[in-house]
């Protein structure tokens, strides 16, 4: 009776072979006869495999010449979401079967590594076959088909299979040259309309939000955005972008070194990724600003001249998986859109240049003037026309000589080199005759095929009134001060010695303040009197053999009250067998007093300040004062020198700015150097070199 019974169960399954091939014969036969596309065969054959079978599970897959899955189909969709097709390829059993070209039977999935199953699937034995998709000898795919329980399904199972398939070889072919026709045909579209628009612009923005709409047709991903590369930062910013979180996403800075994005931007090439769960690359930061998880991604570089722009990308399909076909599409926009995006940014800049041109030249506070490289007048901005008086077409038929006196010496423009500047003093002659001092900037430029010369003017009367005053208050300083000065001083000196012993130690008090005073005084005058003299040239004429020291110990005797008021300690490190100096001793003494002050002055209370003294290699001897204060900024590190400088005109301390001029001065008329730099700590380090006494110096 058993026996009689498995007879009939096998009569049954051969004749739903049978009636399966016969009717995947007239499945095939329809589908030849009206041309349908893949998309309408594909469900039919899984209807018939799955009756035939009894099965639950079958799928599909094609792969391109690179042995690369380009369609997957899934009886069961809902198995698609979590299938990676590079892993279907690499271990899995349709893989193995196209590779192999070999047809294969599982009875029980859980004991074949080829076998990738789903989570829900995980926990119960599956009979699998499947078989390989052939076409003029070259496997093209796999169809394979899965039954619940172990040894479900038989060699006899398997050869009806390899029947379906060499059936359907030939009409999967043809669907899939139609499919593919029309797909091309709609790329060649795609494409067509995407590079005339995106071309159509050089208006960025209006560039990327073509692409993005093109895009969208064909990839059917959730969001689509681009981020382009800023320059300065080094980073990608997201720019524009469309599905969902598209309004949370633009604006998000990415580095350059990181996320899928970062990768692309830092290698040039293009990225697809199946599995965000299975890819370290992945960053959360576009989720977390969104509030939507990237389950899948495709990415690919906006590259121009070897230069990438930007990126472009697309995040979770909206059916399926992302395929090698998709990324190479993206590729192409990609590549056709570099150009337009490239052209825009730098359409872009130019404007952006040119406004800011435009801005700065006729916005200027000064009188700018163009003119052809012979000297002829050209244009003006607002502020020239102005400062001259001149009619706009009155200057416009001028010579640039015009403005200036007769005798006035102009560089020769037309021997200048391109974008080289002369500067240089002069007088400008306004429309009613008066002469006005100016600096003049004068730039040889081109512009497109034309040269120009701009002549740029900056009065500076009011800095030469103001120079003729710092001389008249020297002259007065030098010859009115000096003498009467000097008698304040010889009588304060007489009066200490008049006083009482018992004198109001207030009355004593005050003659001291006189006295430092005045001391003060008079070493201001004395720095004027020695800048002058130096300025002009003069040599020193008492330069003595001298310890450095003792004018260190001068100095200190000197600075000590205002060190001590501020208790500020002072740290001497003095170099053993310190080589004595061939100086004028009062003028050195002064530049450490002028140091020490400065010091005192820049230093914050209780701050140590340091004096040091050491033999350089070159017969000299390096002394510095280093502080804890805020330091010098570089940019101020030469000027400081000058006259009439000061580090900082709001803060506490006083004076005229003639302290360090005078200090450069006296050790460069000594043979040496001066110089600031920052010390350890961030503060100050005044340096300055003397000789050192040889002897066969004069006496």
């Amino acid at each position: 009776m058993e026996y009689i019974d498995s007879e009939v169960t096998n009569n049954q399954k051969a004749s739903k072979r049978l009636d399966g091939i016969f009717a995947m014969s007239n499945l095939l036969a329809t589908v030849e006869a009206d041309g349908s596309n893949i998309n309408t065969v594909i469900p039919g054959i899984f209807n018939i495999a799955l009756q035939t079978f009894d099965a639950q599970d079958a799928s599909i897959i094609l792969v391109n010449k690179q042995i690369q899955i380009s369609e997957m189909w899934f009886a069961d969709k809902a198995a698609f979401a979590d299938t990676n097709p590079e892993e279907v390829m690499a271990h899995g059993l349709a893989g193995w079967v196209v590779r192999h070209k070999q047809s294969q039977i599982i009875p029980n999935s859980q004991k074949d590594v080829r076998w990738i199953s789903e989570k829900d699937k995980s926990s119960e034995p599956w009979s699998v076959m499947c078989s390989p998709l052939i076409v003029r000898g070259n496997a093209r795919g796999a169809v394979t088909v899965g039954k619940q329980g172990e040894g479900e399904l038989d060699n006899a199972d398997l050869s009806t299979l390899n029947i379906f398939v060499n059936q359907a070889a030939d009409i999967l072919e043809k669907a899939l040259i139609i499919n593919d026709s029309r797909y091309q045909l709609s790329i060649s579209e795609l494409f067509n309309e995407a590079s005339r628009s995106i071309n159509s612009s050089l208006d960025l923005n209006e560039v990327m939000q073509s692409m993005l709409a093109q895009m969208n047709e064909f990839l059917q991903a959730e969001a689509i955005s681009i981020a382009l590369v800023d320059k300065q930062s080094n980073e990608l910013v997201y720019q524009v972008a469309a599905g969902i979180g598209s309004n949370d996403i633009v604006g998000l800075r990415l580095p350059s070194n990181r996320g899928v994005s970062g990768w692309v931007m830092e290698h040039g090439k293009p990225a697809l990724v199946q599995d965000s769960k299975q890819e370290p690359r992945i960053l959360k930061l576009g989720d977390a600003r969104t509030g939507h998880h990237t389950r899948a991604m495709i990415c690919a570089p906006i590259t121009f001249k070897s230069t990438v722009l930007g990126t472009l990308q697309a995040i979770n399909p909206t059916d399926g998986q992302f395929m090698e076909s998709d990324l190479e599409l993206l590729v192409n926009l990609a590549n056709i859109a570099s150009s337009a995006i490239a052209n825009a940014q730098q359409f872009s800049l130019t404007q952006k240049a040119e406004a800011r041109y435009t801005s700065l030249y006729q916005d200027s506070i000064d009188p700018i003037i163009l003119t052809g490289v012979e000297g002829q007048i050209v244009d003006a901005n607002r502020r020239a026309f102005a400062f001259l008086g001149y009619p706009h077409q009155e200057l416009l038929n001028m010579h640039i000589q015009d403005l200036h006196p007769a005798d006035a010496i102009l560089p020769n423009t037309e021997r200048m080199e391109t974008d080289s500047v002369r500067v240089f003093n002069s007088q400008m002659i306004m429309q009613n005759g008066r002469p006005v001092h100016v600096e003049v900037y004068a730039k040889r430029t081109s512009y497109g095929d034309s040269e120009f010369v701009q002549w740029i003017y900056h009065d500076i009367s009011k800095q030469i009134e103001l120079e003729e005053m710092r001389k008249d208050l020297q002259a007065m300083l030098f010859h009115d001060l000096q003498s009467p000065l000097g008698n304040v001083i010889s009588s304060l000196e007489l009066l200490t010695y008049e006083l009482p012993p018992d004198s109001s130690p207030a009355l004593l008090e005050m003659l001291d303040i006189a006295m430092r005073s005045s001391d003060r005084l008079q070493t201001l005058i004395r720095s004027l009197l020695d800048i002058n003299q130096l300025e002009a040239g003069h040599p020193i004429n008492e330069q003595n053999k001298t310890q450095v020291q003792m004018i260190i110990d001068d100095a200190w005797d000197t600075v000590k009250p205002g060190y001590e008021k501020r208790r500020i300690p002072l740290v001497q490190k003095i170099a053993k067998d310190l080589p004595e100096v061939y100086v004028e001793e009062d003028m050195i003494r002064r530049v450490l007093v002028n140091l020490l002050d400065n010091a005192v002055k820049y230093s914050p209370e209780s701050e140590q300040i340091t004096l040091s003294a050491e033999p350089t290699d070159d017969d000299m001897v390096l002394i510095y004062v280093s502080d804890e204060g805020d330091g010098i900024p570089s940019q101020l590190r030469d000027t400081i020198f000058e006259k009439f400088r000061r580090i900082n005109k709001d803060t506490y301390s006083k004076g005229m700015g003639l302290g360090l001029a005078f200090c450069r001065l006296a050790v460069e008329a000594h043979g040496g150097k001066i110089w600031v730099d920052d010390t350890q700590d961030g503060g100050a380090r005044f340096n300055f070199t003397l000789p050192r006494w040889k002897e066969d110096f004069s006496v």
